[in-house]
């Protein structure tokens, strides 16, 4: 540990020069002004003003205006992004008016790359889209991945559901591995951080009955989450395998670069904003009201279905779905300050947010705090460092099968176990007299088959987790000589999340009816160092050039505990030692990447550009030469670009109209390696009879690769209007081949399971961008819009034989669907059982329903079958924000066309007899259908039938074509409303700098044709590999829509 924390020193030392900022001033006099655009007069706020060489300045407020104090002879300095910088000498004047220029060249100057290289926009010749921080904030969104909805194409977004704390996964351009994390790497001030989420086939005991916290049974965050929205300056989105090719065996998926705000010299500023969100269901899943408690039409006691008679006139029914849900409420506060002189800043900041969900018991908090700052302790050396600590968690909601119950049928968590849930029966009603749990069911044959009241559960069997994180890098950097910068950063990122399940005395599952406690304990440590040598030189008018080479070295160790205890001996003391029957199960993964890249990049004529770039990586993982050795053998990947800036050429980059235009190409080849111990199996801890070690289920394979994706791209940027608006379009093609992938081998081998090379995927598609301010007058009103157009087509192209489909255990939600890779479809696919259907293509009756000639009902089919893709077709969002004055309104709209959601409530529902398909029973139907002739031919079926019971569960249920939908929806992702008040007023309190009030409505608007609650969700959550859990509705907690109102003050 000693490592990790040697670089407080360093901070203390950088923060230190602020203090020694304040010089005494000469005799100063009040200087104000207002700020204006040279294009059309109007104000601009935002803009900085400095006295030269002090730390004495302000920015202008909504109406442009400025105002400080200043001795004479001072040289005033206004600057602003997008425009050229001005300077102005204090002369006798007390007013000083600025009207600034849009400097054409611009484009919004540098975006941060990789490895936290700041490079110029107009160098780009990949795909890079950059998220400011007022976007991030007004989403209002607490997880940092979900503020990203709909502000960049190519990039897709999925929320697991509306419990708080909930991880969303996201994915660039499609999924290029079947089998590996289709994530793309997470990048935070040059510091690569981790984005996981616990997952129920990584833990230890994973798969186990126990099984309260893990996988699918509860919602995990992801880590990006714990970060504060408020600490972000940008992020910057690195596009596939071309943009972000620096990064090697981490690339394939691109890159998400996070620019954290840091000090800038002036005065010291303080910023405080509080937020308050109510929020509600937006829909929930639709049931009968007709038919209570029963089997075939008549009342059973002793069975939760509700396939009972009719509800009489009169009769009590409960509303058990919509009663357990309720308001949930959100608090949040943020705090920093900011300040420093020309020689060092500092930033530091905290926040608080508390969280109740929609159902009971349900809440999340979150705590930061973090401390950067800047020193130039001389002409050549720079040192940069920050650090902050996370603390989040909370209490969470028992989702899909929850906690198994004694036939293990899926009816612990708690959506399902409303679904299940009479309507004769007052769920509120869960205890009894005495205080023990009352019971739904009688005990049946002394095994008892009664479920958990989910209220009674939510109380007395909590799934509890507390992650506690620490994030910190120090950069020093060096200037040896005018073209050549050296620069070390070294950076850590280390978690601790502890994990509890408690089933308490009394719950229903048999094996646990005298309680349990599954505890999980999660050490995630991974340190990265990187040093760069930058080297820049402009050789003539007519080039220029630059050279990176640099080293990284990556380091991780992931060491989980799980412990189990049964039978409390003292019901109310819930604690491991508390129990009789105690195991433990330990996991130790360490990984080590080793890598050395360059990039060079030739300017000419400031038209042409070229950019290359190479990297060769050594991982730990993959096998090894020579026995002995810590690496596995290198692997070189690398990419080649250019950009054409055809506006120049032709004379046009001071017109008017078209002031920019560039194209590009480029095409890079870059990797994925295996994870740890799957070249030599390792040995597993036996917890059976007679302890000790046995195989672990996958074999060995010597002989792995590492996944390989070649990326082609071209594009073309365009700029209009001196800038005012602006399109961008892309078109890609990758190719990923040698897929990591472990089918099943024969259990003579001692082995279940073994991961091979074999498979090759691809995605093709195109983005659109287009963004502008197509109205801005001298009166302030300005109207700015961002539209994102995204396509993409992803496909199965081979697969090892004989395999035709690759499944993915994490996404077998229900028993007749599956997320699995079909051969010659998406990733994304949907594997379902379908009815039997006329399967010769030259009959008249191809694909029609094959009816049984005996019952009349049809015929259900007993092989997994290609049913759908849960990737849209395309989508479109849409940002409008406009702004009058002190007063802005901001709307994103969201479309999304195409794809398929599995409606796994709808099918549980149906099975139980409360779904709203159900409420036909008794119905007198002709199946549209043929019966089979002997002689081969077909006979329409004409053979009414009766709606039964058994229909519904043995025929319709058995089946899951039916429940499979269309996902398109049109939404409001968010409206928000904010005013600030004028300088006029501020002035007046000679405290305050800036006071803005907001109201915000999240999801207010969402039009589907979808029958459940909402088609954007992920049954299993965020951290299932390969094509994920997206498009699968089981047993989460419905998404909600809610309304935040803030408040922000600038001191």
């Amino acid at each position: 540990m000693k490592k990790i924390y040697w670089s407080w020193p360093v901070l203390g030392m950088l923060l230190a020069p602020v203090s020694r900022a304040q010089a005494q001033a000469p005799q100063l006099r009040p200087i104000t002004g207002v700020v204006t655009a040279a294009v059309d007069r109007s104000p601009l706020p935002g803009v900085t003003v400095l006295v030269k060489g002090t730390t004495n300045g302000a920015t202008t407020d909504s109406e442009g205006r400025y105002s400080l104090q200043a001795a004479p002879g001072s040289t005033l300095s206004f600057s602003f992004i997008g425009f050229t910088t001005q300077e102005r000498a204090i002369g006798d004047d007390s007013t000083i008016d600025i009207i600034l220029k849009e400097n054409t060249t611009a484009l919004n100057d540098v975006v941060i790359t990789g490895y936290n290289i700041a490079q110029d926009r107009r160098d780009l010749v990949t795909a890079v889209q950059e998220v400011k921080a007022k976007d991030i904030i007004d989403s209002r969104q607490t997880n940092v991945v979900n503020a990203l909805q709909g502000k960049v194409a190519g990039v897709n977004i999925t929320s697991s559901g509306g419990a708080p704390g909930e991880g969303s996964a996201i994915v660039i351009r499609g999924g290029t591995s079947l089998d590996g994390d289709n994530q793309p790497l997470f990048v935070i001030d040059g510091m690569i951080m981790d984005n996981s989420s616990f997952q129920e086939s990584t833990a230890p005991g994973g798969g186990s009955q126990f099984n309260g916290l893990l996988g699918r049974s509860v919602g995990t965050p992801n880590r990006a989450g714990d970060l504060n929205p408020e600490d972000i300056a940008s992020i910057t989105v690195l596009k596939g395998a071309s943009a972000a090719a620096l990064y090697g065996l981490r690339a394939a998926n691109g890159a998400i670069v996070i620019t954290t705000k840091k000090g800038t010299a002036g005065r010291t500023t303080l910023n405080y904003r509080t937020q308050v969100s109510v929020d509600e269901v937006n829909r929930l899943p639709k049931l009968q009201h007709e038919y209570q408690q029963g089997s075939g039409g008549v009342f059973d006691a002793t069975t939760r279905n509700s396939w009972g008679p009719r509800f009489g006139a009169g009769q009590a029914q409960y509303d058990n779905l919509g009663n357990f849900f309720d308001k949930g409420y959100t608090y949040q506060n943020f705090l920093n300050m900011s300040g420093g002189s020309e020689k060092a800043t500092f930033f530091v900041s905290a926040s608080r947010l508390d969280q109740s969900g929609v159902t009971p018991e349900n809440k999340y908090d979150k705590t930061t705090v973090r401390l950067s700052g800047n020193a130039q302790l001389s002409t050549k050396f720079n040192v940069t460092g920050s650090a902050q600590y996370l603390n989040s968690g909370g209490r969470r909601t028992l989702q899909g099968p929850g906690l198994l119950t004694t036939a293990g049928s899926s009816s612990g968590g708690f959506l399902l176990s409303l679904l299940n849930w009479p309507r004769n029966d007052d769920a509120r009603n869960y205890l009894n007299a005495d205080g023990t749990r009352r019971r739904l069911l009688p005990p049946n044959n002394g095994i008892d088959a009664d479920a958990d009241n989910p209220y009674w559960s939510a109380i007395y069997n909590p799934q509890t987790d507390r992650t506690n994180r620490f994030l910190g890098n120090t950069q020093l950097s060096f200037k040896v000589l005018p073209f050549l910068t050296l620069s070390h950063n070294i950076g850590t990122d280390i978690s601790n999340t502890h994990s509890t399940s408690v089933r308490a005395v009394g719950t229903s599952q048999a094996s646990n009816q005298n309680g349990g406690i599954a505890e999980t304990v999660d050490l995630n440590r991974l340190i990265t160092a990187t040093t760069l040598a930058s080297m820049e030189h402009t050789f003539s008018p007519a080039l220029r050039g630059s050279l990176i080479l640099g080293n990284t070295i990556e380091q991780s160790r992931d060491e989980a505990v799980d412990y189990t205890g049964l039978i409390f001996q003292n019901p109310t003391f819930i604690s491991i030692n508390n129990t009789v029957n105690r195991n433990a199960l330990q996991r130790i993964s360490t990984r080590r990447l080793v890598g050395n890249f360059a990039r060079l990049s030739v300017s000419v004529l400031e038209q042409v550009t070229l950019e290359l770039q190479g990297r060769y990586d050594k991982s730990s993982t993959l096998p090894r030469p020579d026995e002995g050795k810590v690496f596995g053998k290198g692997f070189g990947y690398g990419s080649v670009a250019a950009g054409y800036e055809f506006t120049r050429t032709l004379g046009l980059d001071q017109s008017n109209i078209l002031n920019y235009g560039k194209i590009r190409a480029s095409v890079a080849e870059v990797g994925r390696d295996t994870g740890p111990y799957r070249v030599l199996s390792p040995l597993t801890s036996n917890t059976y009879i007679g302890g000790g070690f046995r195989n672990d289920f996958f074999g060995s394979n010597p002989i792995l690769k590492p996944e390989r994706t070649r990326s082609y791209e071209a594009g073309i940027n365009l700029q209009f209007l001196k800038n005012r608006l602006g399109l961008d379009v892309n078109y890609y093609f990758s190719r990923t081949k040698d897929q990591l992938i472990a089918p099943r081998v024969s259990q003579a081998t001692g082995f279940i399971l073994q991961y091979i090379n074999g498979g090759v995927v691809t995605n093709e598609g195109q983005e659109i961008t287009l963004n502008g301010t197509p109205v801005r007058t001298a009166s302030g009103f300005t109207w700015d819009v961002l539209a994102n157009f995204y396509h993409n087509t992803n496909r199965t192209e081979s697969l090892p034989s004989p395999l035709t489909v690759v499944f993915q255990s994490d996404a077998f939600i229900t028993a007749v669907h599956q997320g699995g890779a079909f051969l010659g479809r998406p990733i994304t696919g949907i594997g379902a059982y379908d009815f039997q259907r006329v399967t010769d293509r030259n009959s008249a009756d191809f694909g029609k329903l094959l009816i049984n000639p005996t019952t009349g009902y049809p015929i259900p089919g007993n092989t997994f079958m290609y049913a759908g893709n849960r990737a849209p077709r395309f989508t479109t969002q849409l940002t409008n924000t406009f702004t009058y004055k002190a007063l802005s309104l901001s709307a994103l709209l969201d479309f999304r066309v195409g794809g398929k959601v599995v409606n796994g409530n709808d099918l549980y529902a149906t099975n139980v007899g409360t779904g709203i398909r159900t409420a036909d029973r008794y119905k007198q139907v002709v199946f549209d259908g043929v019966t089979a002739n002997t002689d081969g031919t077909y006979t329409p079926n004409a053979r009414p039938v009766e709606l039964t019971q058994g229909y519904y569960q043995t025929i319709l249920a058995a089946v899951g074509t039916p429940f499979i939908e269309d996902a398109s929806w049109s939404r409001l992702r968010y409206l928000t409303l904010s005013y600030s008040l004028p300088a006029s007023l501020l002035e007046r309190t000679h405290v305050l700098k800036g006071l803005e009030l907001s109201v915000t409505g999240r999801n207010l608007v969402l039009l589907t044709n979808y029958s459940g609650a909402d088609p954007e969700t992920a049954a299993a959550g965020s951290g299932v590999r390969g094509g994920g859990s997206n498009g699968f509705d089981y047993g989460n907690v419905p998404a909600t829509r809610g309304v935040d109102m803030g408040l922000r003050v600038t001191f």
